[in-house]
């Protein structure tokens, strides 16, 4: 056998052609557009989980407070969250300002004087900043600036049941609340 026969005998050829490298490159390109868009629903989710867990957790503990104090605690939006890096921000208020949102962050005080809007002298319990990201926090009109809790754990008087949509692209996550203070998510 020359070493032109090796050449020709398929035995001996190596490599890919020009097509096969084409095929291969654009089965890859399909595969991985497929796996970035479920990667992209995977963090929405995971975001909006995040987000909705965080508001139920601040709406319990809010419920606890007022049991436990037997006071007024009432959980409001914020726009101007205490900033670790910045001592200079100023102590956090509640938002009333339309346009707004829970995704700006939110405070849960005692309400000593029940009016749903923290004054100085009013304890400050805790501050949640707000998730970040695309994720939306929007109440209906019965908690869309604030909730209170009565020293009873129920719906302070005149808040009634109420809905919290918790949301980033496709996936939505509704936290309810009924008048007896009770918060489940659907």
């Amino acid at each position: 056998m020359g070493a032109g026969d090796r050449m020709r005998n398929p035995i001996f050829q190596k490599g890919f052609t020009l097509v096969e490298l084409i095929v291969t490159i654009a089965v890859l390109c399909i595969v991985l557009s497929i796996a970035t868009v479920s990667f992209k629903d995977m963090l929405w989710r995971n975001q909006v989980n995040a987000a909705a867990n965080d508001f139920v957790s601040a709406l319990n503990f809010a419920r606890s407070e007022a049991v436990t104090r037997g006071q007024v605690v009432t959980v409001c939006r914020s726009t101007n969250i205490i900033s670790t890096d910045n001592p200079a921000t100023p102590v956090p208020s509640c938002s009333t300002a339309a346009g707004t949102g829970w995704e700006t962050g939110y405070i849960v005080f005692v309400d000593g004087d029940a009016d749903g809007l923290r004054e100085v002298d009013d304890e400050l319990l805790r501050v949640v900043a707000g998730p970040g990201g695309n994720v939306t926090i929007v109440g209906n009109a019965t908690v869309d600036d604030n909730i209170s809790y009565a020293a009873t754990g129920f719906l302070q008087a005149g808040v009634g049941n109420g809905t919290v949509g918790v949301a980033n692209g496709s996936k939505t996550i509704n936290v309810v609340l009924s008048n007896n203070g009770r918060v489940r998510t659907e």
